[in-house]
């Protein structure tokens, strides 16, 4: 499975544009799906999902969030 990379178009610039980065948004998104995740969802009980988002800012620093969801019927959510 490949992993799903974003580009934030908030720091790229365009043609006759200068650069013009802002410190909040990230330059980089990468989502990588969690596959060692073996879990069952505590609302309806059938098998649960999860993936890890890694946010790159232009400093070099990086955060990352896990989204954990139902992989069917009920739909709930939750992120760590």
């Amino acid at each position: 499975m490949a992993d799903l990379v974003v580009r934030s178009r908030l720091n790229t610039a365009g043609p006759g544009r200068a650069a013009r980065v802002r410190p909040e948004a990230p330059v980089l998104v990468t989502v990588y799906p969690v596959l060692d995740y073996f879990s069952v969802c505590p609302r309806c009980g059938y098998t649960a999902e999860a993936s890890t988002t890694v946010r790159t800012f232009a400093d070099g620093t990086a955060d990352s969030e896990t989204h954990i969801s139902c992989g069917m019927p009920c739909g709930r959510q939750e992120t760590r």
